[in-house]
């Protein structure tokens, strides 16, 4: 006695495959989106860095300022003496 073979419609095989190769495109593309953020993060970070280390420049050369970064002017920041706010805040 031969056993009876179930099998779904070619057309419902043919679409569960399409459903799973879609999850399966979806899958390696959520990878990829994750190798190219961390290379994003990674380069943030850098830049940060880069950003520090120029600002230490301008504050060597110019002291503490506020940039105005629409046209380049500054001005001086004013340091306030710790003396100035142990005074103002025993008020």
């Amino acid at each position: 006695m031969s056993k009876k073979v179930n099998k779904i419609t070619k057309e419902e095989l043919e679409q569960v495959n399409g459903l799973i190769s879609k999850s399966n495109q979806i899958a390696m593309q959520l990878g990829s989106l994750d190798v190219s953020k961390d290379g994003l993060i990674q380069e943030f970070k850098a830049n940060q860095t880069l950003i520090e280390k120029f600002k230490t420049g301008l504050q060597e050369t110019y002291g503490e300022i506020s940039i105005d970064l629409n046209d380049g002017s500054f001005t001086e920041v004013e340091k306030v003496k710790e003396d100035e706010v142990e005074s103002n805040n025993g008020k």
